[in-house]
């Protein structure tokens, strides 16, 4: 009979555990509710991210195929140079000179990604900003005003004191006043 007793009582006591009166379910249900909601947000955020991702992988291959491109253009320009470094040693002068040959020959498609080479091998030389700036040139000579747009700001941004954003900000009044 004790024994029954005693059963009963730890019956009861694990049963009054577990029963909950309707306002904290109420409150668990909301609370499962908000964080199903933040699982969902964080979920489309991861998506967004991966889109992203995805879609600046396809920019640096482009850019790779076309960097390649540009080499294969600068080695013909080289070969009626006395022999040249080979292009993983191409110093910082020679990428913008030939950049700027590019841009002086008007061929802005190709200037624009030679510049690039440029910016990405020598982000911290002194020329950065100007080869922003021709890059953004090139774009508007091309009729891409809107792409341009992106080189201008980068240039204001990195280099909000020189002489070469003063002329992006020009340039970004003609764009946006047309």
């Amino acid at each position: 009979m004790k024994l029954g007793l005693c059963a009963s009582l730890l019956v009861s006591l694990l049963l009054a555990g577990c029963l909950a009166d309707p306002s904290t379910i109420k409150e668990m249900n909301e609370r499962q509710d908000t964080i199903e909601q933040k699982v969902d947000n964080m979920s489309r955020q991861l998506t967004d991210m991966q889109r992203r991702l995805e879609i600046q992988e396809a920019r640096i291959r482009n850019l790779e195929r076309n960097y390649s491109e540009i080499y294969i253009k600068l080695g013909d320009i080289e070969e009626s140079k006395p022999a040249s470094k080979p292009r993983k040693e191409r110093s910082a002068d020679e990428l913008y000179r030939d950049a700027d040959s590019i841009y002086n020959r008007k061929q802005y498609q190709k200037a624009v990604l030679a510049y690039q080479v440029f910016i990405d091998t020598y982000p911290d030389d002194r020329r950065v900003a100007d080869a922003y700036l021709k890059q953004g040139l090139s774009l508007v000579m091309m009729g891409s005003k809107k792409s341009a747009t992106y080189f201008f700001k980068t240039l204001i941004d990195r280099f909000p004191d020189s002489t070469e954003a003063d002329t992006a900000r020009r340039k970004l009044e003609e764009i946006e006043s047309n």
